[in-house]
């Protein structure tokens, strides 16, 4: 049966294959929750940019240049591409698909966007920057585009071949 076949063809996905996909779903963490979380704080940080004179200025300075916010968009659009890669790739495998790329991007994302608001709302006095509201709106999509194939790939590929198994 398909199932059948979709549990054997684990064994024989590329070892790699599994690396990319937890490498993948890392760098889109990274990328919009450690950085752009790291920008908001460093740029308004009282400490630096008040009580430690020219030093903290200049690390306030160069926290509030675009580099940073291009690294984080580099880390999204890396993980965003090989996630997506391994899905065409493996898209007829839905039990690989759910636990190597859906669950782990769409719980990476739901921690992202967890983080982002408890930043805004914590050490940010409520405050929605530009690059919150950017944070938010991309985590978000995403999670809920990772919970759409969730469902779609859970409860409705994976059943049919699960139902069309057991007949």
């Amino acid at each position: 049966s398909r199932y059948i076949t979709m549990l054997l063809q684990l064994d024989e996905i590329p070892w790699w294959h599994n690396i990319l996909a937890s490498l993948c779903t890392w760098l889109l963490l990274a990328g919009y929750v450690v950085l752009p979380g790291a920008f908001t704080t460093i740029r308004n940080s009282r400490v630096l940019s008040e009580e430690s004179g020219a030093a903290g200025k200049a690390v306030v300075k160069a926290a509030q240049t675009w580099p940073v916010l291009l690294v984080a968009s580099i880390c999204c659009g890396i993980g965003v591409s090989g996630m997506g890669w391994l899905w065409y790739r493996w898209r007829r495998n839905y039990v690989w698909l759910l636990n190597k790329i859906i669950v782990p991007g769409m719980l990476n994302s739901l921690a992202g966007l967890t983080a982002t608001i408890t930043n805004i709302y914590t050490a940010r006095n409520k405050f929605w920057s530009r690059t919150a509201i950017v944070t938010a709106a991309v985590t978000g999509a995403c999670a809920s585009v990772l919970m759409i194939l969730f469902f779609v790939h859970h409860f409705w590929n994976l059943r049919r071949v699960k139902e069309e198994h057991e007949r």
